[in-house]
Order: C-alpha cells, then structure tokens, then sequence
C-alpha cells in the first residue's frame, strides 16, 4: 500500500523566486508520481524542475508570476495502489519602503 508520510502543504513564493512543492511517500513497488497544474500534466522544462529522491518527490516551479497561481496535484501510482494530493501556489509582490520628506 502507498502511505503518504509527508503531504504537500500550500506555498507562498515571492514574484520572481522559486516555488518548491514536496511529498514523501513510502510504497513498495515504487511509486511513479506525475505532477498536473489546473488539470495539464507537467514536464520537466525550464519552468518545471521535476525530481525524485528515493521517496521524496518534488516539483520546483522556477520564477513564480501571477499565471503560476492556483492548484497543483501529485497522482501517485505504484500499480497496485493510487492516491493524490494538492497544494496551492500563492504568488506575492514584493513590498517596497519609502521615506517621505515631510519637509
């Protein structure tokens, strides 16, 4: 059976950073973990950096903007069992301080 020890959790990324979602699962056979944004599966590509590290599965949504925000799904699949998670990805600007001169 698969057992989702770590589930992923929602993120907030700053515009123009990186946005990394993680899940460990444990499953014998191994299990295959494809990674969907608003229902389109996602490839590995410049945007998308997929990885898998024994049972850490991850995906890292590089410069994060505004049309990255909404829900990802991680459906995993070892063949015998299947189960899927979501998280959301919020994208956030950065805050900017001045002074004024009251002068």
């Amino acid at each position: 059976p698969l057992s989702v020890s770590q589930p992923l959790t929602d993120i907030n990324v700053l515009l123009g950073q990186p946005g990394t979602f993680n899940l460990t699962c444990d499953a014998f056979p191994a299990p295959k973990v494809s990674w969907f944004f608003n229902d389109t599966e996602l490839k590995n590509s410049s945007k998308h950096k997929i990885e898998a590290k024994q049972n850490i599965f991850s995906l890292t949504v590089n410069k994060c903007d505004h049309p990255d925000v909404g829900t990802y799904r991680a459906h995993i699949d070892n063949g015998i069992d299947h189960t899927e998670q979501t998280a959301k990805l919020h994208v956030g600007g950065t805050i900017l301080l001045f002074k004024i001169d009251d002068t």
